[in-house]
């Protein structure tokens, strides 16, 4: 059977998502565990999967992920307010990079992906990655992880499939 593969892409829904600030240092760079103070706007929704300015995901999506892939590092940080107090506690990861856009794909004239299409060889041993190379590209994760994603009720993404050849 042909694996299938789908991208993790932002849930537009959300209409007021939390957006963590910037990280000042590379995933290398950071500390097993840090702190950043914050100022969150009102009504910020926390969701279990950030993908922008990192990679950010919840306990609940970090134990499915460790389960995915043993390989995968996280590094914990905690953000605290400063006018509430209130911590939100998320990890950033380092997903893996794998060489497998296909010659099919198709892209838009500033680099970035208008359609994917994936070596099929390439991917087959993949659960969780990103694409080296390919600009504008998000998390791909194999169909046993999207559906066991979508079983445990996690939110902050919405699944697009992705072609292989």
């Amino acid at each position: 059977m042909v694996p299938r593969f789908y991208e993790l892409t932002e849930d537009h829904r959300i209409l007021n998502p939390f957006r963590p600030p910037i990280l000042q240092k590379s995933f290398d760079e950071l500390p097993i565990s840090s702190v950043m103070m914050i100022e969150r706007r009102l009504n910020e929704e926390p969701t279990d999967w950030i993908s922008r300015p990192s990679y950010f995901v919840s306990d609940r999506m970090k134990r499915l992920l460790e389960m995915v892939d043993e390989a995968l590092i996280f590094k914990s940080v905690t953000f605290i307010d400063h006018g509430s107090g209130e911590q939100l506690s998320y990890w950033v990861s380092h997903i893996p990079a794998v060489l497998a856009s296909s010659d099919h794909s198709l892209f838009y004239p500033n680099g970035s992906i208008q359609q994917l299409v994936l070596q099929g060889e390439a991917v087959k041993d993949q659960r969780i990655f990103t694409l080296e190379g390919v600009r504008g590209s998000g998390v791909i994760v194999r169909f046993d992880v999207a559906e066991s994603m979508l079983r445990r009720g996690l939110s902050g993404f919405v699944l697009r499939k992705v072609d292989l050849e």
